[in-house]
């Protein structure tokens, strides 16, 4: 089954009864076939490290991470027709066993998405409930040429290793994170068009970067995406393209 796909932002964070905040760059990408990679990156000056011609920031410390995760979404009507979103936590930078992840999705008069739900707080174990506003963002590349209206998907896992990866390339957008036994790697690029204000070229930029495992990310940002069921191989590891979807 497949569906549209989405480059989904958060605008904002609040914990009932809270003011809302939004300490993180939060994006998740989601495919026609419903996986997705969320990545929430604090928001810190102090540990960005500016690119050589300002364009390009990196994050390289596990503390500049707040949590990632990985796996397929679905969503559903209850009998009064609110819409939930369930997300399937297949690898999650935080957790083992990650608690159940739902929650009502409410479209606001200006295109905008209220998800409110309830979340374990991991410092007291108690639940508590939680809001959050999200924007769609294009999701198709935003310059000319090839590979405009395309999603691919890269998946591994290594049960004897216990390692698990996902990387989705979506629009003006490329994130991934790999785990084996508690070390996370996370990645994010971003396709930036700066010819048209400074010298630079248009190019993808690394955004964030956090662990140091090696991953594929690079081998889905060129023009032609790779085929679906080839095998690509870095660092010892085998990632699987599951999904290329066009539209």
């Amino acid at each position: 089954m497949t569906g549209l796909p989405s480059v989904s932002k958060r605008l904002f964070y609040r914990k009932v009864p809270n003011e809302p905040e939004e300490p993180t760059t939060t994006i998740v990408l989601t495919s026609p076939r419903s996986f997705y990679v969320d990545v929430r990156a604090l928001e810190n000056p102090g540990i960005y490290g500016g690119g050589g011609d300002g364009a390009e920031a990196e994050l390289r410390h596990s503390s500049a991470l707040q949590w990632a995760f990985a796996g397929t979404s679905e969503s559903s009507l209850d009998n009064q027709g609110r819409r939930f979103s369930t997300w399937h936590h297949w690898i999650d930078s935080n957790s083992e066993d990650p608690a159940l992840d739902k929650g009502e999705m409410i479209t606001q008069a200006d295109g905008t998405v209220l998800e409110k739900g309830t979340t374990v707080d991991p410092s007291t174990g108690k639940e508590e409930s939680y809001e959050e506003l999200w924007e769609e963002l294009p999701t198709e590349k935003l310059t000319s040429g090839n590979n405009a209206r395309v999603c691919t998907v890269l998946r591994t896992e290594d049960q004897e290793k216990m390692g698990r990866g996902m990387i989705i390339r979506l629009g003006d957008y490329c994130q991934g994170i790999f785990k084996k036994g508690g070390e996370v790697t996370v990645e994010r690029w971003e396709w930036w068009n700066v010819s048209e204000i400074s010298s630079s070229n248009d190019k993808w930029y690394k955004m964030v970067t956090i662990g140091t495992n090696d991953m594929p990310c690079d081998e889905v940002l060129g023009s032609e995406p790779p085929l679906e069921g080839q095998k690509i191989q870095r660092a010892g590891i085998t990632w699987n393209v599951v999904e290329v979807s066009t539209w």
